[in-house]
């Protein structure tokens, strides 16, 4: 355990975790004798605290760290999401020590976010700083998770946004990139998530049987799990087209370079605006429409379910309304 002065001018303490780990703390201080003095204090407070096999960190260091980690394991959008639910904990409860945050104040703080934001920002909440409250455990800041007490918010079930045929069709029409009708088309017939078809490689296509594999080697699927895909013949054709004129390993790339996702939504809303489209729409609902247009052919939830790589069959059950005729079928049993 030492202390040491960092470029930006401020003292931090360096110490080792229960688990081997070097971290460091922030005093806050540029002065080195009121460091000192919080380094004296801190490694009073860490003896004290050891005891419990607790180590003391305020939120905001905390918050620091985590997101450090973040970075390293999760996408960019998956950290951004941390990021959002961190500034509102911290902006309702202020720097407080992380051990102070209990049960009580966080059911506080999510009825406020459900009054004063929404229920689906509370839930969002709910789930980054639970997630992010068992890292601490794992890192010796924390006892017990504070949200293991609070059940998870329901939120109303709302209907799946997607394309009807002729509004797909409409919006092919628009499109006067090769490249993002491509995506499109690809995407409409696969079900992939935007990033999974950004970072798709020629390497993850097996053209002689028809398939694709989500393998987690260059892009984390969200369930952490391998997926195959089948490629009917529309994605075939595109893929086909594509592999003769291909630049590099990314099948879908700007100049060979990979395809930043924040200017590629902004690109397909474009489209969604010239198509004079529901301005809801976005990519993301064309991997809805790959799902509905499935269940409305009678392809069974189960099927569709293992299709998107849903980790749990209660998530598909979004699109179970689209199929009324087996309910049909069944209430006609009666006569």
């Amino acid at each position: 355990m030492f202390l040491s002065k960092r470029n930006n001018g401020f003292y931090y303490i360096f110490y080792d975790t229960p688990q081997g780990k070097r971290t460091c703390i922030s005093t806050k201080s540029k002065v080195k004798s009121e460091a000192n003095q919080f380094f004296s204090n801190f490694h009073s407070e860490l003896k004290e605290r050891r005891k419990y096999k607790v180590i003391p960190i305020t939120l905001r260091d905390f918050r620091f760290q985590f997101l450090k980690y973040s970075e390293s394991i999760h996408t960019c959008k998956t950290t951004k999401a941390f990021t959002c639910s961190f500034n509102a904990i911290e902006n309702y409860l202020g720097n407080i020590p992380l051990i102070e945050i209990t049960t009580q104040k966080l059911m506080i703080f999510f009825q406020e976010r459900i009054i004063n934001t929404s229920i689906y920002a509370a839930r969002k909440d709910y789930i980054n700083l639970s997630s992010s409250f068992t890292k601490a455990i794992q890192d010796g800041y924390l006892k017990d998770n504070p949200c293991k007490t609070i059940k998870r918010f329901k939120i109303p079930e709302k209907q799946p946004l997607f394309f009807a045929e002729p509004e797909y069709q409409i919006l092919l029409n628009a499109i006067d990139d090769k490249l993002v009708k491509d995506m499109v088309i690809v995407a409409a017939n696969t079900g992939l998530r935007q990033m999974e078809i950004l970072k798709l490689e020629w390497s993850q296509i097996n053209f002689r049987d028809k398939f694709l594999i989500l393998d987690n080697r260059n892009h984390l699927t969200k369930s952490k799990k391998i997926r195959t895909i089948p490629l009917n013949i529309n994605s075939m054709q595109v893929l086909i087209e594509r592999e003769r004129e291909k630049n590099n390993n990314l099948v879908f790339n700007r100049d060979g370079q990979l395809i930043k996702q924040e200017i590629f939504c902004q690109t397909f809303k474009k489209y969604i605006i010239k198509s004079k489209l529901n301005p809801k729409l976005n990519f993301h609902s064309l991997r809805h429409t790959f799902a509905s247009w499935l269940v409305q052919k009678g392809v069974s939830i189960y099927e569709v379910s293992k299709l998107l790589g849903h980790s749990d069959l209660k998530v598909t059950e979004i699109y179970a309304h689209l199929s009324p005729e087996n309910l049909r079928n069944a209430v006609e049993l009666l006569n």
